[in-house]
């Protein structure tokens, strides 16, 4: 094995930080694109069952109106 302890694997030559630096923002980075990603689906979803919600209201208030004026014709 290359390193001797893990106390040199964790230091890596005195590189220690700046490589284990790099590996925690690259996990932030790719945890705050999965979570925002997440966020924007849900959101997605959301704003497309009020569309839906807002659709059947529409077409129930126009079928409604359409039987009244069917009803007033006759």
């Amino acid at each position: 094995m290359y390193f001797d302890s893990f106390a040199e694997f964790l230091l890596m030559g005195k590189h220690g930080f700046y490589v284990w630096m790099a590996y925690g923002i690259t996990a932030a980075v790719l945890l705050g694109s999965w979570l925002s990603a997440r966020q924007a689906f849900v959101n997605a979803k959301q704003q497309i069952a009020r569309e839906i919600e807002l659709a059947d209201r529409s077409a129930s208030v126009t079928n409604r109106d359409r039987e009244g004026f069917d009803e007033s014709e006759t």
